[in-house]
């Protein structure tokens, strides 16, 4: 999903990865010429990655804090604290504080230049090769708010990407040691209000290879602040590790998994001491909380030079287009297929153009491929209204485009054929959906 119409220009720059939810964020970058991508930390030294999310207005001056800062301050009684910045963006509400009203999409906007900050000196994002946020859902909402997230602090709209944390967790995985992911991987993520599992799963008997992503959410063990009270404080690490190697071994029950990432501050805290020798039983177990932004870093150098790592790979997330599609056409005397958007594309990310000569019927034709080895179907288009000229002298511009993961959205512009026959610029635009059916609009 590039947030900008123009062509994805490349920057010569890192690439950066953004996680951002609405208790944390977090960012890695990957210099040019560096091995792998590395995580910001706040304390040089120590491992502190997480930010909060959060805006502090003090009281005392027109001035906003982020961060811990934020929460110091708020702490402190000197401001008023604004948390929860993603959700409130994309509901598109706004916040007032201290009698004032301010777009959510504009302080998420605040929260994240700020952050970014801390790069100075090490990167600009604004000369990113890609810059690509990661976060739990990626739907047009979203879309939308990033899009003017990126154009409030001057990110190239060309250069700036999204994705989802399980597609950041896919190319995180493809680009480690493939001993660490022959089989299944697992992520064990309480980040948020309670546990969510990701399994990777590799089919290799496709070519390419596939991959899927399950998530699952155990509403069952959520976040528990620790008692400050010894007795009580050892019943809810009891009852929490209780309930988690029971899911642990229904989960795990009849799969390989050759690794297992223990991921957020829910696993503080010490708590799962009867899970642990579950967790490691034949497996390498690796507890951190980077994994998404890294990913990310993985994600964008992806986006912005294909097909160097993952060419043998294929994602097919929800998100993702499930088939390939392309133009039939005549080339040279000779009939040949011409690719136009290829699977595992997130449905937001796809987009092509191209042009072409129209036929005697005004008509041309779309074959669809899916990826599951059903049968291949073929769509026909047909443009009414076309001007009257001779045969093969009206090009087509023809862009294709998803509206959701199985709606595909035509655009067709007449651009005549130079100045003998100069171009109407009448424009047609049809959808239809990979199950089949066609409309016009």
């Amino acid at each position: 999903m590039f947030l900008g119409n123009g062509d994805r220009k490349s920057g010569t720059g890192a690439f950066i990865g953004y996680d951002i939810s609405d208790r944390f964020a977090q960012i890695s970058f990957w210099m040019p010429g560096a091995d792998k991508p590395e995580t910001l930390t706040q304390v040089m030294g120590e491992e502190q990655y997480m930010i909060p999310a959060v805006l502090c207005r003090r009281t005392d001056r027109d001035v906003w804090t982020y961060g811990r800062e934020a929460l110091k301050n708020a702490s402190a009684g000197d401001g008023i604290l604004v948390e929860n910045l993603l959700s409130k963006a994309l509901a598109g509400e706004s916040v007032e504080v201290d009698g004032e009203s301010y777009e959510g999409a504009v302080l998420l906007s605040l929260f994240i230049k700020r952050s970014l900050s801390l790069l100075a000196g090490a990167v600009n994002p604004e000369k990113a090769g890609m810059f690509l946020f990661t976060l739990e859902k990626v739907d047009k909402q979203t879309v939308e708010v990033l899009s003017r997230v990126a154009a409030l602090i001057s990110l190239p709209p060309e250069r700036v990407s999204c994705q989802s944390r399980a597609e950041s967790f896919f190319y995180y995985n493809i680009n480690q040691p493939e001993e660490l992911w022959r089989h299944h991987v697992m992520v064990c993520d309480f980040s948020g209000s309670h546990m969510k599992l990701l399994m990777f799963e590799v089919n290799r008997h496709t070519r390419p290879v596939t991959v899927m992503i399950r998530e699952d959410d155990y509403p069952q063990l959520p976040r528990e602040a620790l008692p400050e009270e010894e007795a009580e404080r050892e019943a809810v690490k009891q009852r929490m590790d209780s309930v988690f190697a029971a899911i642990l071994g229904k989960v795990c029950e009849g799969k390989i998994i050759d690794t297992v990432y223990l991921i957020g501050d829910g696993f503080e805290g010490d708590w799962y001491t009867r899970s642990l020798p579950i967790l490691c039983r034949g497996r390498r177990v690796f507890l951190g909380n980077n994994l998404y932004s890294k990913g990310a870093c993985y994600g964008a150098r992806a986006k912005q030079q294909p097909g160097e790592n993952s060419s043998g790979y294929v994602y097919l997330g929800k998100d993702m287009l499930k088939a390939n599609i392309g133009l039939e056409a005549a080339f040279r005397g000779e009939e040949s297929y011409f690719a136009l958007l290829d699977a595992g594309t997130n449905w937001y990310d796809a987009k092509r153009e191209c042009d072409f000569l129209l036929n005697e019927d005004h008509a041309f034709s779309l074959r669809i491929t899916p990826l599951s080895g059903r049968e291949v179907k073929e769509v026909t288009v047909t443009l009414d209204g076309v001007p009257e000229r001779p045969v093969r002298t009206t090009r087509i511009r023809l862009t294709v485009s998803l509206e959701d993961v199985d709606t595909v959205k035509l655009r067709m512009e007449d651009l005549g054929f130079g100045e003998m026959f100069p171009a109407s610029h009448k424009i047609w635009e049809e959808t239809f959906s990979l199950g089949g059916r066609q409309e016009r609009f």
